[in-house]
């Protein structure tokens, strides 16, 4: 078996190499097919996304799990919509990012071209499919994914609708590969495929993008992991700061990008808190209060004291923590010991602290007077993303189109020779 998949890999690496030839005509009219198979075949795709569910919910599997498996009308709709961003971006394969005429005559252009060959291992989401499939073939790039097996089933779906849109354009549609043995042999055959596959994605949890580091033989990307902080100045404006704080936790909870702890001005705590953990708690959710915060809130069913555990802790759940501090100093001190330099927000009407906070935040994505939940690639106008770099090279934040590109050099002579 894993012999077999080495040469459906090998076939992607040989595919890829004619993809930079491929027009930009093609890889649109690819993505229309696409967004058009997803709305012809939703109610097949929901069909089978709902067996997969019902199963995973008798397994017992977490319900932030069970949620981030889970299709709908509405989210499909909104995978289009994602295809369609995708698909009306610039086309940026072989552009010339710089040009220049040296001295001697030589015009030396630098080009934009895909990495080669993306390899995806991700967890749980089937969107990530459809997401990850539209940007590689946007930018130029050859495919290999592997998602979980609770979803498996979905996800072939989803990839067979994929192969299809590329077959029906005139694109190798084996430059596109879905590994469906679930089996964590084919985990570590990707790894060492160094040879095949130029950059590993790892989209999933922390030990999942633990184990692409430490092992992967290609360059990978850390990210996904979001330990994120929102701190609530003395300026603040209550009313928004509630709005606000509502929205990055509850909206949706099981995302890397939701807000896991509320760091608030010892000065505003009251008055902050009072009307918060009313909203919270309407909400189920669960507050993990320091010792300021619970002596204002700690009467309420459904606060705790916090631990040292709750913070630094990403709960992909209903569930915040609370800290108080003396000043803004403070609050940064505190997100550089226990953020996961994914997203960080400060809500101030103080335009100076905001700046200080914006700048001195070592994070993939600041923010202000907004919700962390904006840290993705469609709402920050990428179309799309594959993941969310929290590193500082090559990519960071969400990861576009031109972040699965490199360049190379085009050096145009008429007989010149070196002296």
């Amino acid at each position: 078996m894993l012999k077999y998949l080495e040469i459906n890999i090998s076939k992607v690496y040989e595919s890829s190499l004619s993809l930079s030839l491929v027009t930009a005509e093609q890889r649109k009219s690819c993505l229309s097919i696409l967004s058009r198979k997803l709305d012809l075949f939703m109610n097949e795709i929901i069909e089978i996304n709902d067996k997969e569910i019902s199963i995973a919910t008798d397994n017992g599997l977490d319900k932030h799990v069970i949620d981030r498996m889970k299709l709908s009308r509405e989210s499909i709709i909104r995978m289009i919509s994602s295809l369609v961003s995708v698909r009306d971006m610039p086309d940026t394969v072989s552009e010339i990012i710089e040009t220049k005429k040296r001295e001697n005559g030589l015009v030396v252009n630098k080009v934009r071209v895909p990495l080669g060959v993306l390899g995806v291992i991700f967890e749980s989401r089937p969107n990530v499919v459809i997401e990850i499939a539209s940007l590689a073939i946007k930018s130029g790039n050859g495919l290999v994914m592997r998602g979980g097996k609770d979803c498996i089933l979905t996800n072939l779906y989803l990839f067979k609708l994929v192969r299809e849109s590329l077959s029906e354009s005139g694109i190798n549609e084996d430059s596109m590969y879905f590994i469906d043995f679930t089996d964590r042999k084919a985990v570590d055959l990707i790894l060492s495929m160094d040879r095949y596959i130029d950059l590993l994605i790892p989209r999933g949890s922390a030990s999942l993008v633990d184990l692409v580091n430490k092992n992967a033989k290609m360059p990978s990307i850390t990210g996904g992991i979001g330990v994120c902080h929102t701190y609530v100045d003395k300026e603040a404006d209550i009313a928004q700061a509630i709005n606000i704080l509502n929205n990055a936790k509850t909206q949706n909870p099981s995302v890397c990008n939701a807000m896991d702890t509320v760091i608030v001005h010892k000065e505003i705590l009251k008055n902050l808190l009072d009307p918060l953990s009313k909203v919270y708690l309407e909400k189920n959710v669960k507050i993990k209060a320091d010792q300021e915060a619970y002596k204002i809130i700690g009467s309420n069913k459904g606060v705790s004291h916090a631990t040292e555990e709750d913070f630094g802790y990403e709960f992909l759940d209903l569930v915040v923590s609370i800290k108080t501090v003396k000043n803004i100093d403070l609050a940064i001190s505190h997100i550089t010991k226990y953020g996961s330099k994914h997203s960080e927000a400060i809500i101030t009407n103080d335009e100076i602290n905001a700046k200080y906070f914006l700048d001195k935040v070592d994070a993939s994505a600041v923010f202000h007077n907004t919700s962390t939940r904006f840290n993705d690639g469609f709402e920050l106008g990428l179309g799309a993303e594959v993941a969310v770099s929290t590193d500082k090279l090559h990519a960071r934040g969400p990861m576009g189109i031109n972040d699965l590109m490199t360049y190379k050099w085009v050096v145009l002579g008429q007989g010149q020779v070196r002296t």
